[in-house]
């Protein structure tokens, strides 16, 4: 049996989701009326604690496929287990059972303020961190018990504290009582994970060797995990590669810290692409995630964070591994990189420095043709500025801003750096500096992948890149004042501007 609880404060909502267009039947109803009127009901009383915030608890009990459709009074008895865990005796309850899976399955929507005492339930004893036992559920005590305790074992928590986990350890009761399907408990769902990888990871190996006729790592996992157990990472890098599997650092990249070690993953050296993380060979006795080897090394071992910035090219001081076949030198590529990253810098900068001018120049502009439009109109009569206004906008004020905005994009586009090439793609591409040639055959000189980017060779390399610019975009032309105010009035003369 699976449980589910939520918590929110719409009695309505939850309402529609449990009966609108869902083939449902009511199970049970508790301290309302009927059930049209059940959220208006709790709603009313849950208004009296303006303090309470989560005023609607909607618990789902799922129960399993093999154990069939449950009986109305096996429903109601569980049912009254869970009231009896929260402490919600006397509260509002709806309970509605669902026949739209495959399997058996019913919601509870419960007001958690009291109709009687217009308060949620007082807070609920359980047993101190210090004094609970591994693997023994922890329910809210009973008061025989809190007797019977001494009182630095006891605190006193909220009713809703832990209430998933009560919920679970609650079905594992049921499970039992009713032999029902039982599910892992924490303690046993606990021993599973230290055992080893979990069923996805497993699948996903098979599913890949099943695929490419690769063996999976996890089929040598003993001689990896000796090899991990040496004493030092030059010892371990040695027997791994004398079995066929490297190791690198697993790195978690940010802006601010940059690149942090986070883990160890494994590798076959015939097949890179062939990889688990450390923490796949996990045993119930003993764990094999980089901190945990590193706990077992001696104090005064240099740790993996000390000894992999230095020792990366590992592989070449392994006898009989040629490293060119496991590890293809990227020093170009990785310059490439760097260099393109460097690139779309420079040009994020003299975008951002484009726009500051940009805005500054629309701004000016604008203002001046306002002060001019302004000055012209009161030279008018009042029949007709307003006519007037709109000309001046359509025939001069808009055209002018139109090409200052044109001419900011088509510098904005010439800054635009080609998209980052893959290591496929650039070792495809990579060429020769110079081509050889003979007799009197013309000269090409081909640019080389790993040119240094400058600022200017950043601009010259994207002005070949296509500009999305408009097909039709016309060079733009200073106006004397005078001009643009005889234009604008022989358009409002010519009714042009309406």
């Amino acid at each position: 049996m699976i449980p589910s609880i939520t918590w929110g404060r719409n009695f309505s909502g939850l309402e529609i989701y449990l009966t609108y267009n869902r083939d449902h039947e009511i199970l049970d109803l508790r301290e309302v009326s009927s059930l049209g009127n059940a959220s208006a009901e709790m709603t009313l009383v849950a208004e009296q604690a303006p303090r309470a915030k989560a005023v609607v608890m909607h618990i789902s009990l799922s129960a399993a496929v093999e154990d069939g459709e449950l009986s109305d009074e096996t429903w109601k008895h569980i049912i009254d287990d869970v009231i009896h865990e929260f402490n919600l005796h006397g509260h509002q309850l709806v309970a509605v059972r669902h026949r739209d899976k495959g399997y058996d399955h019913i919601h509870l929507m419960i007001c958690t303020v009291s109709p009687l005492t217009l308060k949620t339930p007082s807070k609920q004893a359980f047993l101190a961190p210090h004094a609970r036992q591994k693997g023994v559920a922890s329910f809210a005590l009973k008061k025989t018990a809190i007797e019977q305790l001494p009182v630095t074992d006891v605190v006193w928590r909220s009713f809703n504290q832990f209430a998933l986990f009560r919920l679970q350890d609650l079905c594992r009761a049921i499970e039992k009582r009713l032999e029902l399907r039982q599910l892992r408990t924490h303690l046993e769902m606990e021993g599973v994970r230290e055992v080893g990888p979990s069923r996805r990871t497993k699948a996903a190996h098979e599913h890949r060797q099943a695929r490419t006729g690769e063996r999976s790592l996890l089929e040598r996992a003993d001689d990896i995990r000796a090899a991990l157990d040496l004493r030092s990472w030059h010892q371990a890098g040695r027997a791994l590669a004398a079995i066929g599997v490297g190791f690198e650092a697993a790195l978690r990249k940010s802006k601010k810290a940059g690149a942090k070690i986070i883990g160890l993953t494994l590798f076959d050296l015939r097949s890179v692409n062939n990889r688990i993380k450390a923490s796949d060979l996990d045993t119930a006795e003993r764990r094999y995630g980089l901190l945990q080897i590193e706990k077992r090394r001696p104090a005064d071992a240099i740790t993996f964070e000390q000894w992999w910035p230095e020792n990366t090219d590992y592989l070449r001081a392994c006898p009989g591994i040629k490293v060119q076949e496991v590890r293809p030198d990227r020093t170009e590529f990785n310059l490439y990189r760097t260099q393109h990253f460097e690139a779309r810098r420079l040009a994020r900068l003299e975008r951002e420095k484009l726009k500051r001018s940009h805005r500054a120049k629309r701004k000016a502009l604008s203002e001046r043709l306002t002060k001019q439009r302004k000055e012209e109109t009161a030279r008018l009569p009042s029949s007709q500025r307003r006519s007037f206004s709109v000309a001046f906008t359509k025939n001069v004020r808009l055209p002018q801003l139109k090409a200052l905005d044109d001419e900011h994009r088509t510098q904005i586009g010439k800054l635009r750096v080609p998209r980052l090439l893959s290591y496929a793609l650039f070792m495809a591409q990579r060429v020769p500096e110079k081509t050889v040639v003979k007799h009197n055959d013309p000269v090409f000189y081909e640019v080389p992948a790993h040119k240094p980017s400058t600022k200017e060779a950043v601009v010259e390399r994207s002005a070949v890149a296509p500009l999305h610019t408009q097909p039709h975009a016309e060079p733009r032309v200073e106006t004397d004042a005078d001009i643009d105010r005889q234009l604008a009035w022989l358009a409002q003369q010519s009714g042009r501007s309406r």
